[in-house]
């Protein structure tokens, strides 16, 4: 009885082990709300990066009307959104 009991607590670890919680992706670690200055500005690819006070950088799609308005080196508070379908 007692192997039985040891081989049933070594698979019951092993299937804990193997239902680890995933590593989340980018997108789902991303914040909300990103405040910081602009860095570099793609109208080529309609982009925007934001460096925030804890030196990450974030790139976010903007309109080519937004980029407009935007210079390096401005401090703008950028908000995630779905994209458009």
């Amino acid at each position: 009885m007692k192997e039985t009991l040891v081989l049933v607590a070594a698979l019951a670890l092993t299937a804990a082990l193997g239902a680890a919680p995933r590593a989340a992706t980018a997108a789902e670690a991303a914040p909300e709300v990103v405040a910081g200055q602009v860095t570099n500005i793609d109208p080529g690819r309609n982009r925007v990066t934001v460096r925030s006070s804890d030196g990450q950088a974030h790139e976010f799609e903007a309109s080519a009307e937004t980029l407009q308005t935007l210079k390096v080196g401005d401090r703008i508070e950028a908000k995630r959104r779905p994209a458009p379908e």
